[in-house]
């Protein structure tokens, strides 16, 4: 309403109107949170964002991008998948006559049986 009457509200449309680096606040939950965004203005009508930040609790922070999450969650998968079969190697053996071979501890065995009894 402030800028009804005043030359602030011409200034915003001549900023759409220019081009290169645009910060703005695009989701806002004051005062504890706030979304910018970094966009790159190639014309009047076109952005392209280059980045997120948001302001949480007075700290602000840059929000990580989609391929830094994906990358982070594969290879943490990837290790645990490692992992496993690093395990289930340590308790393979292998013999050219008979085969490979699943070294089993008395305990393990008793509860493989256990656990197929209850099955059927």
């Amino acid at each position: 309403m402030q800028t009804q009457f005043n030359d602030l509200q011409q200034a915003s449309y001549d900023l759409k109107s220019m081009v290169g680096i645009e910060f703005a606040v695009t989701h806002q939950e004051p005062p504890t949170l706030f979304i910018i965004t970094k966009f790159r203005r190639t014309s009047p009508i076109k952005t392209i964002p280059l980045c997120v930040y948001y302001i949480l609790d007075g700290n602000a922070y840059e929000a990580p991008s989609l391929y830094s999450i994906v990358s982070t969650r594969m290879l943490s998968s990837i290790k645990k998948v490692q992992d496993a079969f690093a395990i289930a190697r340590s308790h393979a053996e292998f013999h050219p006559a008979t085969g490979y071979l699943w070294q089993e501890t008395s305990e393990q065995k008793a509860a493989r049986k256990a656990a197929l009894k209850d099955i059927s």
